[in-house]
């Protein structure tokens, strides 16, 4: 893939699908894919739709390999170890439901800062499964090592409490949504392991956004969207599974692959594999890996993209901050000057007075950037304070930080005239 090398910022826009006049600072949310990988996509549709046959028996394999192998050496594992899901909640739900986990056990989980989905799929262990559930509460401003001890505490708690009732599974972001939080993953996955308890890291917006070195982080599990940070068309994931663990983890979309273990001395069938074939789909979005990693490669690489958008994200947070008169969420660390990753939370100058449920507030204020202005951003509510979660992407630049900090503005001024009336 040739691309003429085109500035950072607004300039890029155009290599894009994005409305001319839409300002994007959402980009953790669902991602955006470039025209060129939009145009691979439809060439590897066009190529399915030529001979079905020969593409979904054979030719499928060979490509689906060649883009696992690429992505493998990006985030630094074994290629065998990588499969491809249709999102991190499918892959979620493959590890926690392969039946691996035992009524009664227990699960560590972070309550206030795990995905909306997470805390669903924990719900409905809980309610079919009959799993206890350990919520371990983070409340922001936090250090990493605040982190890592508010999460020991928590473990040596519940193993007091009931020494005889293992915690099996751990399960923590490496960045979490919302707050948008890099988490000391790495860190955690050897502290669970000191207690035996298996790690399964939700790495949604890892890929793409933070170098990754997946043998070296040697998580049990660990998954991550591609469509939101790599420039991957919707909707697409990886599971990392290292071979300890593959014996007992299975697709939660059981098909002609799965193999018994039940009789003694079966093999399973190899888990990419049986990943490898929900049923007859679109792979076309598992299939442009290469082509969204040479885009990638073409404007600098990882390192120049991740250095652009990490700098973005915190000048321009900082410019909507101060034009509202608020503050960042940012760690209680002493390099917290030092951007680490792309999403910066901004508090809003906002308290509701009529005591309305979050959600609805949240669709409100999504409503009126989206409809009104013209532009997006994640809204939540942390522990009693309003903030917006903005993310850089390499089409951004600190003139749409400056267009949303007026547009968020007029939307705080609108919710507070409904406060008074």
């Amino acid at each position: 893939m040739t691309i003429a090398k085109i500035p950072f910022g607004r300039a890029l826009r155009s290599e894009f699908l994005l409305e001319e006049q839409y300002v994007p600072l959402n980009h953790g949310g669902y991602g955006a894919c470039p025209r060129v990988v939009r145009s691979a996509m439809r060439r590897y549709q066009d190529q399915a739709e030529q001979n079905p046959d020969r593409w979904l028996l054979r030719l499928v394999f060979k490509h689906l390999k060649e883009n696992r192998d690429r992505v493998a050496a990006l985030v630094q594992c074994d290629s065998p170890d990588l499969t491809f899901t249709s999102n991190a909640t499918s892959a979620i739900n493959s590890v926690v439901r392969s039946g691996f986990l035992n009524p009664g056990e227990k699960i560590l989980w972070f309550n206030t800062t795990a995905h909306s989905s997470v805390k669903k799929i924990m719900t409905f262990l809980e309610d079919t499964h009959k799993m206890t559930l350990v919520p371990v509460e983070l409340q922001y401003p936090l250090s990493d090592q605040d982190v890592l001890d508010i999460t020991r505490r928590a473990i040596e708690h519940e193993l007091a409490k009931d020494p005889k009732v293992p915690i099996r599974l751990a399960v923590f972001d490496a960045i979490s949504a919302l707050p948008a939080v890099r988490v000391p993953y790495e860190a955690m996955i050897q502290l669970v392991r000191e207690y035996k308890i298996l790690s399964l890291v939700d790495g949604a917006h890892a890929i793409g956004q933070i170098p990754l070195n997946l043998r070296e982080a040697d998580p049990d599990f660990f998954i991550s969207d591609c469509h939101k940070w790599l420039f991957v068309p919707r909707g697409c994931a990886i599971l990392y599974v290292p071979k300890r663990n593959q014996n007992f983890v299975h697709s939660c979309i059981i098909s002609r692959e799965y193999k018994s273990t039940a009789m003694k001395g079966t093999v399973s069938t190899p888990f990419e594999r049986e990943f490898a074939w929900p049923g007859a789909t679109d792979f076309s979005p598992y299939l442009c890996f290469n082509d969204a990693l040479d885009f990638r490669e073409s404007l600098g690489g990882e390192e120049e993209i991740q250095k652009y958008c990490n700098k973005l994200a915190r000048q321009g947070g900082q410019l909507v901050a101060d034009a509202l008169g608020t503050e960042l969420l940012l760690l209680e660390t002493k390099d917290e000057d030092e951007p680490t990753f792309a999403m910066v939370n901004v508090r809003l100058p906002y308290m509701d007075k009529h005591n309305r449920p979050e959600k609805e507030i949240i669709d409100i204020i999504f409503d009126k950037l989206m409809f009104e202005r013209n532009t997006s951003a994640g809204p939540f509510k942390h522990y009693g304070k309003w903030y917006v979660r903005l993310c850089a992407q390499v089409y951004n630049d600190l003139d749409d930080f400056q267009y949303f900090a007026q547009a968020i503005q007029k939307v705080v001024d609108e919710l507070e005239k409904e406060n008074i009336d």
